[in-house]
C-alpha cells in the first residue's frame, strides 16, 4: 500500500515571507546579503515541491523522497536490513514508528496518509519476524483507539 507524507505548508510560507523581506531589505546592500536572501527564497520555493512516499509490500519496504518528479533519496528495505521497529507517540495524539536499520540512518514514519500506516507496519514486522518495541504512550493511544 502507498502512503504519502502530509506536510504543513505554513512554515514554508514563513520561510518565503522572510526571504522576500530580506531580499527587499538587502537591495543596495552587499552581495553576501543578497546571496542569502535569494538562497532563502529558492529554499522556500523548492520546499513546496518535496514529496515523500512510503510503500509497504509483502516482502519489502520502499521509502522515497522526491522533488518535483526527480527522486532525491530512495531506500528499498528487505526484512534483513531492519534491526527493529520502534513504535512511539509523536505529539499529542499522533502515532508513528522508527525503523532502526543495521546500516545507514534510521527512518522515521510519522504523519503519513492514510492513518493506518502503523498498523500495516506492525503486521509487516510480525509477518517477517522483525523485533517490535512499543512505548508506554503508544500503548495508551492504542487502547484509546480500541474503545472508539
Amino acid at each position: 500500500m502507498v502512503y504519502k507524507l502530509v506536510t504543513a505548508k505554513s512554515p514554508i510560507f514563513l520561510v518565503l515571507a522572510y526571504g522576500m523581506f530580506f531580499f527587499f531589505l538587502s537591495i543596495g546592500e552587499s552581495g553576501v546579503s543578497i546571496f542569502w536572501s535569494i538562497f532563502l527564497l529558492l529554499f522556500g520555493v523548492i520546499s513546496f515541491f518535496i514529496k515523500t512516499k512510503f510503500i509497504i509490500n509483502q516482502d519489502n519496504l520502499n521509502y522515497q523522497t522526491m522533488i518535483f518528479r526527480f527522486t532525491v533519496f530512495q531506500r528499498n528495505l528487505s526484512p534483513t536490513d531492519i534491526n527493529k521497529v520502534v513504535f512511539k507517540r509523536y505529539g499529542w495524539a499522533t502515532k508513528g514508528a522508527t525503523l532502526k536499520l543495521h546500516k545507514g540512518f534510521n527512518i522515521r514514519i510519522v504523519q503519513f496518509t492514510p492513518n493506518n500506516v502503523t498498523t500495516q507496519l506492525e503486521k509487516f514486522a510480525i509477518n517477517n519476524t522483525i523485533s517490535i518495541t512499543k512505548s508506554k504512550d503508544y500503548l495508551l493511544l492504542e487502547r484509546r483507539e480500541k474503545y472508539r
